[in-house]
């Protein structure tokens, strides 16, 4: 035997062949996208120039256009890191809220839709904020690495503050 549990041939067979499959299709998904953004782009031209000019409309496709920019971006780092990175889904969420009360009008909510809709855009908001969904990037040699020689040209300085004897995070 070569020491190869043979559930673990299976994964790497599947991961070469349905990978290639899987990243086809979200590259078609990305394409069918920006078809969709060029089209909302003339129609938003269109409605800019047109006689009769509505904010609403307007101020709805610009939202619009950035919650497919929020999508296609999602869909580049999963193609390049092969993860759904939560940050940009929650801040998909927030524009996309955003462009349903515009769309709405938050005079025509009820007052409970109202609170309803400010409790979730203050819980996405305070996720995005203070939740860890940020990674650094760090690559394998770095992971093993003592935590002051892992920081680099790479990583983001931290705003936290560190306990000088332990090295930790303050508010971890």
């Amino acid at each position: 035997m070569d020491g190869h549990a043979p559930h673990t041939v299976v994964h790497q067979a599947a991961r070469r062949f349905l990978e290639p499959i899987q990243d086809l299709i979200v590259l078609g998904i990305g394409l069918a996208l920006f078809g969709l953004m060029l089209r909302t782009l003339a129609r938003l031209v269109r409605d800019l120039f047109s006689a009769a000019l509505d904010f609403r409309v307007v101020i709805a496709e610009v939202l619009f256009m950035l919650v497919l920019v929020e999508v296609v971006r999602l869909l580049i780092v999963y193609l390049q890191e092969h993860r759904v990175a939560v940050d940009f889904m929650v801040e998909l969420g927030i524009v996309a809220t955003l462009r349903e009360i515009v769309l709405r009008g938050v005079t025509e909510l009820d007052w409970k839709q109202v609170i309803a809709v400010t409790v979730l855009l203050a819980a996405l908001g305070a996720l995005l904020r203070f939740g860890d969904l940020r990674m650094d990037a760090v690559s394998p040699s770095q992971a093993s690495a003592p935590r002051g020689e892992r920081e680099g040209a790479d990583a983001r300085p931290s705003s936290l503050p560190v306990d000088s004897a332990s090295g930790d995070s303050a508010w971890r």
